[in-house]
């Protein structure tokens, strides 16, 4: 992702600002807002991804906004711990979570049994970050795209097997995704974390597997992988050499994200307010140069509307792909 033009930081600020400007008639507490502390909850223990963009928006939303902002860590569940937090909390802008692909969409739709509704206990306030997951090979694979990657599965006398982080994760729906894109036969096989992943295709333990940005682009420098692609819908900041699976004539061009929300029934002032607050954050050029080194590209901030559509396709985009890949936890 590039940096955004200055129409494009007016239409994210000034649009929400305005809209936050305009219902001054809303509620008391809206108009007050924020008169205390705001918790961020994140999803992954300390030093997770969501544990550092919480800490990263918290700290400036700290200061710009007078109050204290306090990180809280729950970890579990694919994100279903902390997810569950927030939707049983009150609808006032004072508890709010960094959500996640994987925990508001892929997950709910394999489990039914979560004590909330993702699509209904939730606000979208913003995206955070917009990225993609990365086709990744051992070196000793003789392709270098996605073209020969699809002739050498084909050649197989048996579907080789490819690695993700777990049943459900990502990475596993982006195999099962491209599966059904272009025929092709895989077993996959499921790893505890991105790091485990990591470790036994550097050492060719796996051969084939999808990798988040920090790994991917970790274990590339290193020389231990080779990577294909990207599976969003643009190229990676931090890695503007490799092609998406789109350049490459993929029609896979659905990305994973990171994003801001708070209960359902956050009343809008509240919601116009955190969403300008919170993209002025990310937008700022500083804020940018740490994003980059951290994540692989830079902050993807969007309006509410925008952010509500992204998961409502993502929805029906997995639930799709679950279904005829026939996936199961």
């Amino acid at each position: 992702m590039t940096v955004r033009t200055g129409a494009m930081i007016s239409h994210l600020l000034g649009g929400a600002l305005a809209a936050w400007l305009a219902i001054g008639g809303g509620p008391a507490g809206a108009q007050d807002f924020p008169s205390k502390t705001i918790k961020i909850i994140s999803p992954s223990a300390p030093g997770g991804l969501t544990d550092i963009v919480a800490r990263l928006i918290g700290e400036r939303l700290s200061q710009n906004m007078k109050v204290t902002v306090v990180v809280e860590n729950r970890p579990g569940g694919t994100g279903a711990v902390a997810l569950d937090l927030v939707a049983k909390a009150p609808p006032d802008g004072y508890t709010l979570v960094v959500g996640f692909a994987g925990a508001n969409v892929i997950y709910p739709l394999l489990n039914d049994k979560l004590p909330f509704n993702a699509q209904r206990d939730f606000t979208p306030i913003t995206q955070v970050s917009s990225g993609g997951n990365f086709l990744v090979v051992h070196p000793s694979v003789p392709v270098h795209n996605v073209k020969e990657f699809i002739a050498y599965v084909n050649a197989q006398p048996k579907p080789p097997t490819f690695g993700s982080w777990g049943n459900g994760s990502g990475g596993h729906l982006a195999g099962e995704y491209l599966k059904l894109l272009t025929g092709i036969k895989m077993d996959h096989v499921p790893y505890r974390s991105n790091t485990a992943l990591a470790t036994d295709l550097a050492g060719g333990h796996m051969l084939l597997g999808f990798l988040d940005a920090t790994n991917a682009i970790q274990q590339q420098r290193a020389g231990k992988v080779r990577v294909l692609a990207q599976t969003g819908p643009t190229r990676a900041t931090g890695m503007p050499d490799v092609p998406t699976m789109l350049d490459q004539g993929v029609k896979f061009g659905v990305g994973v994200w990171t994003g801001i929300f708070g209960p359902a029934n956050l009343p809008a002032p509240v919601v116009a307010k955190l969403n300008a607050e919170i993209n002025r954050i990310l937008l700022a050029p500083d804020m940018q140069e740490k994003w980059l080194p951290l994540f692989g590209s830079t902050p993807s901030p969007t309006t509410p509307e925008e952010f509500r559509k992204i998961i409502a396709d993502d929805f029906t985009l997995w639930r799709r792909v679950i279904a005829e890949g026939k996936i199961t936890l």
